[in-house]
């Protein structure tokens, strides 16, 4: 009976812990600042990883998820309704480019279910840039080394 019980246990504790590391695995290098897992390996290399769409601004909105990020809705010219994230208000908010509702856009970036994860956005002649395509690197991230904050 104990041995039976234990075997059970064991059981338990390793069922547990392989899910637990694929549950962790699909994390993605790519996914900082969007409030989704973006798939394995995380990794933005690949032509077939970059979307181009043009379409009409539905709405800019708060980002789900995010204390302060931004996202746009987006209807695509080709059909189908997208979210795009696009980065923290501050970013945006410090742009000479700026996107309203009814505005004609081009967006750049991977597709991640029905959003976007979005590398630039472009309008008549102006670009946004956000994240570098190469490994999804944030714009706002670019200029400083990352360090553990000791609060």
């Amino acid at each position: 009976m104990k041995k039976s019980l234990w075997a059970a246990f064991v059981l338990t504790v390793f069922v547990t812990l392989m899910m637990a590391g694929v549950a962790l695995a699909g994390k993605a290098e790519w996914s900082y600042g969007v409030p989704v897992n973006i798939g394995e390996g995380g990794s933005f290399t690949g032509d077939e990883a970059i979307v181009t769409m043009k379409g009409t601004v539905q709405k800019i909105e708060k980002m789900y998820g995010s204390k302060d990020g931004l996202q746009m809705r987006f209807i695509a010219d080709e059909g189908g309704k997208w979210t795009v994230y696009m980065g923290p208000k501050w970013l945006i908010d410090n742009q000479k480019i700026k996107f309203a509702k009814g505005d004609k856009v081009e967006v750049r970036g991977k597709k991640v279910g029905g959003a976007v994860i979005a590398s630039e956005i472009s309008k008549g002649e102006w670009t946004m840039r956000l994240r570098n395509e190469e490994d999804g690197q944030a714009v706002w991230q670019c200029c400083f080394p990352y360090k553990e904050r000791k609060d």
